[in-house]
């Protein structure tokens, strides 16, 4: 009886804990639900001016939040466009931001379902270089080391707002495209054509190539489809490399040569970047026919080499009676 007493106290034990330690769980992640606007700001400021931004915070959670605001720098993480974090330690990085951002406050405390009005500054020095600067604005569940905006954030629970600053001056847009390429040179029918394009950027500001790819027969010369490029509106930060997909499903019944065309333009002047390549389309059904002609041709040739064959003479015809051979009788003339 004891034991068993034992055991339904350690379970009532062990479920309180639960409810308890799931309550701490919760308190401890509430500012995973929080939500921003815009997540992407993309301000033009000149130097030696000042200027003002807003972020709207919301709580949707049914408990109150605190959250600390922190900003860090950002650069390209790789080809896909991933932001990665990091902190310029003494200032030297020319695309740095976060030492020209500035908080209107050190702590937000959000009541459930709450939006707050976040307000931050960007100034930008008289001596500023120009170009593209990168940086992030977060709000953390743990407040930060150090109140510099730039200090250690404290990765856990978090939500941020990019911000790409452009500051005018002698920008350098320059881009270039790397490769243009399919994921093969010959598709069957029904087959998925996957595009590959990799742009790389070598100016000092950032940019958005837009446009379209082409798809043309190479033969007949005529536009078989027209895709979007960069649909998602993604930028090409400097010293930094992005790859773009897109993908053209062709209809069962095409077939032949045919040419892709990368026809976009970039930057505030609109630069052009193209390339082609050519590729195949060879469906089944075509090569089903095919061999069903070259069969059906290779038996037409036969039947007429053999109808064309010679036959041999036929044999003499011998009478009944003495077996030789009959012989044509003579004509009279009278």
């Amino acid at each position: 009886m004891k034991k068993k007493l034992l055991v339904i106290l350690g379970l009532v034990i062990a479920v309180v804990s639960l409810f308890v330690l799931s309550k701490e769980v919760q308190a401890a992640f509430a500012g995973e639900g929080l939500t921003i606007s815009p997540p992407i700001n993309e301000p033009k400021i000149k130097p030696g001016q000042t200027m003002e931004f807003t972020i709207k915070v919301n709580n949707p959670t049914a408990g109150t939040v605190e959250v600390y605001p922190q900003a860090m720098d950002f650069k390209a993480a790789g080809e896909s466009g991933e932001p990665a974090f990091y902190t310029s330690e003494d200032g030297s990085d020319k695309f740095s931001l976060v030492r020209w951002i500035s908080f209107s406050t050190s702590k937000i405390a959000l009541t459930p379902s709450q939006i707050v009005d976040f307000k931050y500054s960007i100034t930008i020095p008289a001596d500023a270089e120009p170009g593209g600067h990168y940086g992030a604005v977060f709000f953390v569940s743990d407040p930060p080391t150090d109140t510099n905006p730039g200090s250690k954030v404290t990765i856990g629970s978090m939500v941020g707002s990019l911000v790409l600053l452009t500051v005018p001056g002698e920008t350098i847009e320059k881009g270039v495209v790397d490769e243009f390429y399919a994921n093969s040179s010959l598709y069957m029918s029904g087959n998925t054509a996957d595009f590959t394009t990799r742009i790389s950027n070598i100016g000092n500001v950032h940019f958005k190539p837009r446009g379209n790819i082409v798809i043309k027969s190479v033969l007949g010369g005529r536009q078989e489809t027209s895709l979007v490029f960069n649909e998602q509106n993604g930028n090409v930060l400097p010293d930094s490399t992005r790859k773009f997909t897109n993908q053209w499903k062709h209809p069962w019944y095409q077939f032949g040569i045919y040419r892709a065309e990368l026809a976009t333009v970039y930057g505030v002047s609109e630069k052009p970047l193209t390339s082609t390549f050519v590729f195949w389309i060879i469906p089944w059904w075509l090569i089903v026919a095919i061999v069903v002609l070259l069969l059906i041709l290779l038996l037409v040739i036969w039947l007429a080499r053999r109808n064309r064959t010679p036959r041999p003479p036929k044999p003499p015809r011998f009478s009944k009676r003495n077996k030789e051979p009959e012989r044509p009788q003579p004509v009279i003339l009278r």
